[in-house]
């Protein structure tokens, strides 16, 4: 759990220049991704509220009134380099791992999840990151 915390605080600070914040209080229903960490049988969610989602539109698109379809591109977006760069940062540390593709799962509510961690950006928007164990 802790590359992915680096990452994403990587991530953010490097795609728009400015820095999350962690917060003690999760997100458990947003704009919900799942990508897997194979070889490690583990699933990363990213729970993100609109709010969020609207600032890294901004930012990385220019675009202040996001579409639907470009609100859930920026969820797997975010997805796929937070965990790509946990990828690339595990490799530093003679750790492997794959990554599958990012998939959007919807507005929804996520349950059963073994560790999460949370974030805010500039007040409103906010993210958690939850891990699942896939193994039976």
């Amino acid at each position: 759990m802790e590359v992915i915390k680096e990452s994403f605080f990587e991530v953010i600070k490097d795609s728009i220049s400015v820095e999350v914040e962690e917060s003690i209080i999760p997100l458990k229903k947003g704009y919900l991704t799942s990508i897997e960490m194979i070889g490690r049988g583990t699933n990363v969610l990213l729970v993100f509220n609109k709010p969020f989602l609207k600032t890294m539109c901004l930012h990385f698109l220019d675009d202040s009134t996001p579409s639907d379809d470009a609100l859930e591109d920026m969820a797997r977006e975010l997805a796929n380099l937070t965990v790509g760069h946990a990828k690339v940062i595990a490799q530093k540390r003679n750790t492997s791992f794959n990554i599958s593709t990012p998939e959007f799962l919807g507005i929804r509510v996520i349950k059963n999840y073994d560790q999460g961690i949370h974030f805010r950006l500039q007040g409103l928007g906010h993210c958690s990151i939850f891990l699942r164990s896939n193994k039976s």
